[in-house]
């Protein structure tokens, strides 16, 4: 089994974007697919990414500099921690995440590089 993280980019926020009904619907799909997720036993963590009070750490010209992240459309919402059998699994896992019906996403998938221990 290998590890992937699903990083979660929309263009909009299910909080604020949808009406009461559309984020109930939302959260309701939502929960169940997490819910499937952990019975089989392919999730390791999930959390919505809060924008707000964010901040990056770069480094120009030798000092270290924090701010605000760059302003975009594209914002990163959440992420997906699995665990899975090959990378074809992991799209098939990201393809039915039911937040592409509600809000304009994507979602990038990276196989987790295991190291020592």
């Amino acid at each position: 089994m290998k590890d992937f993280l699903l990083i979660i980019k929309t263009e909009g926020c299910v909080w604020t974007d949808l009406s009461p009904e559309q984020l109930q619907r939302h959260m309701e799909h939502g929960s169940a697919y997490i819910g499937g997720l952990v019975k089989a036993g392919k999730l390791k963590n999930a959390n919505p990414i809060e924008k707000e009070g964010s901040r990056i750490v770069t480094r120009e010209n030798g000092a270290l500099k924090d701010g605000p992240f760059n302003e975009s459309k594209e914002v990163v919402a959440g992420y997906f921690h699995i665990v899975t059998a090959d990378m074809a699994e992991a799209l098939e896992i990201a393809k039915t995440n039911p937040i592409f019906d509600d809000i304009p996403t994507k979602i990038e998938i990276y196989p987790m590089m295991p190291i020592g221990g």
